[in-house]
C-alpha cells in the first residue's frame, strides 16, 4: 500500500495491512494478551478523570479490567478523530471493543490450552513484514507506534496474540473444512453449464452488518431490523457507503463496506445466489446467525483468465530466497545473493547447487525449483520481475514480503490447465467459500462454551 497505514487495535475498517492472505496474519486486533488483573490503578477514562480500576468482564478464570477496556476506546477515538472521521456513540463502541476483547480472550485461552507457541524468530519476522507493509524500516515503524501511544512491547505482544489466533483458526475451523470429490464434480459443472470457459466473474460489492445474534428477540430484534431496513433504502437511494457511515458510524467498527472485487463463488454461501445472479445496484437484506447483512451489487466483470481449457502463459521458474531476521539483516540478505549471482555468472556453480546451500525456501532441497507456474500464483513483486525474464536469464537481487529473492526462468509454454488443477483451483474456491461461515460458527460454539459475566 503507497500510504503510511497505522496501526489500530481493532478497526480493521480503518487499518488493513494486506498480509493476512500471504502470511496467514491479520492486522493486530484490539485485544491484549491473556492477563490477570492489571495493578495499574486510576485508569482514565475519555474525561482524563482519575477512576479506581475496576472489571468490566471474566472470560472463564480470566478477566478484562476497565483500564484495558479504556485504552482501547480511547486509542480508536484518536485515531478515528486525526482521520476525520465520526465518532460512534461511546456506550455502543465500549460494547464492540469489549465483545471483541472478550473473543478474543477466550481465543487466547483455547490455544494456550491446545499448546499453541509461538518462538521469538517469528515474531520478529512478522514485525518486519507489517512494517514493510507500511513502507518503513521496522526502527521508524516502532517510533510511529511509540507516537499513537503504542510502545515496542505491547506491539509485540500483540503480534504474537495475532499469529496464535491464525494458528488456533487453522488447527480448529481451516483443517476441518471438508471439500468432497462430489462437490468439486459440481462446481466444474456448474461452470461449464454456465458458460465460465474463459474468465472468472467477479462482482464488486458492499456488505453492511447490523448484529443482532440468533437469540435476540423483542425489541432488540425489532430495532436491528428497522435499522436494517433504513440502510437497505439509503442503498437504493444510491448513498455512498461514507455517507451512510456518517450517520452510522458503528457499523465501521464491524470492519464491513465496501468489500471491492471479489470472485463469486469466493463470497459466503449465504450471499452467493444474490451477489452471483444481481445486477449492478440491486440490494437485499439477508440474515444470518450474526446479524443482518444489508448487501448492494456496485457492478460485474469478466476476472482474470480462469483455470479451465483456455490456454494460459505457465512459466517454469526457480529462485533463491533469503529472510532478513534476527541473525540476518537486510544488507547481509542482500550480500549473499550478491555473491551468490556472482558464483552463478562465473561458472562455478549451478543454480542448483546455490539454491540447495543458500535458500530459506521449502523448495531449496529441490534446487529452488518452483515447477509451473500460473498467473497469480506468486506475489505480484515476484510475478512482476519473473514476467520481464527471457527464458534462461537469471533476475537480479530483488525483495518482496517474503525477503530476497533471484529468480531464474527455465521455460514457458502456452497450456490448458491440467485436470488435476483445474480440481485443486476448484477446491480452494469451495474451501473459501466455507471457510468465514465455518469461523464464524465455530466462534459462537467457543462462547456457549466460555463462562462470561460482563460487567461494563
Amino acid at each position: 500500500m503507497k500510504h503510511i497505514q497505522y496501526w489500530l487495535f481493532a478497526i480493521t475498517a480503518f487499518s488493513v495491512l494486506g498480509i493476512a492472505q500471504a502470511q496467514g496474519m491479520k492486522a493486530p486486533s484490539a485485544n491484549p494478551p491473556a492477563g490477570k488483573l492489571s495493578s495499574e490503578l486510576g485508569g482514565s477514562g475519555a474525561s482524563g478523570k482519575s477512576t479506581i480500576d475496576g472489571i468490566v468482564a471474566v472470560v472463564n478464570t480470566d478477566i478484562i479490567t476497565r483500564s484495558e477496556l479504556n485504552r482501547q476506546v480511547a486509542l480508536i477515538e484518536r485515531q478515528m478523530s486525526r482521520r476525520g472521521a465520526p465518532l460512534p456513540d461511546r456506550i455502543e463502541l465500549r460494547k464492540q471493543v469489549l465483545d471483541r476483547m472478550v473473543m478474543d480472550r477466550a481465543q487466547l485461552q483455547k490455544a494456550e490450552e491446545l499448546g499453541i507457541r509461538i518462538d521469538d524468530t517469528q515474531i520478529e519476522a512478522a514485525m518486519a513484514r507489517v512494517a514493510d507493509q507500511n513502507g518503513l524500516p521496522l526502527e521508524d515503524f516502532l517510533a510511529r507506534l511509540q507516537e499513537e501511544g503504542v510502545s515496542p512491547a505491547r506491539f509485540r505482544e500483540e503480534v504474537r496474540s495475532e499469529i496464535t489466533l491464525g494458528r488456533l483458526r487453522e488447527r480448529e475451523v481451516e483443517a476441518r473444512i471438508q471439500v468432497s470429490d462430489a462437490e468439486i464434480q459440481n462446481y466444474l459443472a456448474a461452470r461449464t453449464k454456465s458458460g465460465a470457459t474463459a474468465n472468472k466473474p467477479e462482482v464488486n460489492w458492499i456488505q453492511l452488518l447490523v448484529k443482532a445474534p440468533n437469540d435476540a428477540s423483542g425489541n432488540a430484534l425489532s430495532q436491528a431490523r428497522s435499522k436494517a431496513e433504513a440502510i437497505e433504502k439509503e442503498l437504493k437511494e444510491g448513498k455512498s457507503v461514507e455517507d451512510i457511515l456518517k450517520t452510522k458510524p458503528e457499523l465501521a467498527i464491524e470492519g464491513t463496506g465496501q468489500m471491492g472485487w471479489s470472485g463469486y463463488d469466493a463470497v459466503p454461501s449465504l450471499f452467493n445466489e444474490f451477489l452471483s445472479k444481481s445486477q449492478a445496484n440491486a440490494v437485499q437484506t439477508v440474515r444470518s446467525p450474526n446479524g443482518f447483512h444489508v448487501l448492494k451489487v456496485l457492478g460485474r466483470r469478466e476476472g482474470a483468465a480462469a483455470l479451465d481449457n483456455t490456454p494460459v502463459t505457465q512459466t517454469r521458474a526457480r529462485h533463491i530466497l533469503i529472510r532478513p531476521g534476527p541473525d540476518i539483516t537486510e544488507a547481509e540478505a542482500k550480500r549473499r545473493l550478491n555473491f551468490a549471482l556472482e558464483q552463478l555468472r562465473g561458472g562455478a556453480a549451478t543454480f542448483d547447487t546455490l539454491a540447495k546451500r543458500y535458500s530459506q525456501d521449502g523448495s531449496a532441497a529441490k534446487g529452488g525449483d518452483l515447477g509451473w507456474l500460473y498467473p497469480g500464483d506468486t506475489v505480484p513483486e515476484f510475478e512482476r520481475e519473473m514476467n520481464q525474464l527471457a527464458t534462461g536469464n537469471v533476475s537480479p537481487v530483488f525483495q518482496s514480503r517474503f525477503g530476497f529473492h533471484i529468480i531464474q526462468v527455465v521455460e514457458r509454454r502456452q497450456q490448458a490447465a491440467s485436470e488435476e488443477r483445474q480440481r485443486q483451483a476448484a477446491r480452494q474456491a469451495i474451501r473459501a467459500s466455507k471457510s468465514e461461515e465455518s469461523y464464524q460458527e465455530w466462534l459462537r460454539q467457543l462462547r456457549d462454551a466460555t463462562f462470561i459475566e460482563i460487567r461494563l
